[in-house]
């Protein structure tokens, strides 16, 4: 089980570093083409705000409610478990 989830983290962390490559990459090639012309800055900046406030959504609600509920969910599972418990040495 560990060598799996050492592979996975690998595997993820493999994926992040190429994304993260490709987006550097497209995003120097998007700012020369803006120094070269001009006019293209204003289709460049929207789209890219745009995204900023999408990123900046998913961090501050997605990560926040995806906390929150897990921590709603780890009582109820140790309650199960622990009437479980109470129930295998009642007999």
């Amino acid at each position: 089980m560990s060598e799996r989830r050492t592979s996975s983290d690998q595997r993820n962390n493999a994926t992040f570093a190429a994304l993260a490559m490709v987006l550097t990459i497209v995003f120097s090639f998007i700012v020369l083409v803006a120094f070269v012309i001009p006019d293209l800055l204003w289709f460049v900046l929207v789209p890219a705000g745009l995204g900023l406030m999408m990123v900046l959504h998913y961090f501050l609600w997605g990560r926040w409610l995806a906390k929150t509920l897990r921590d709603q969910q780890r009582p109820i599972e140790t309650t199960s478990v622990a009437s479980n418990s109470v129930e295998q040495s009642t007999e």
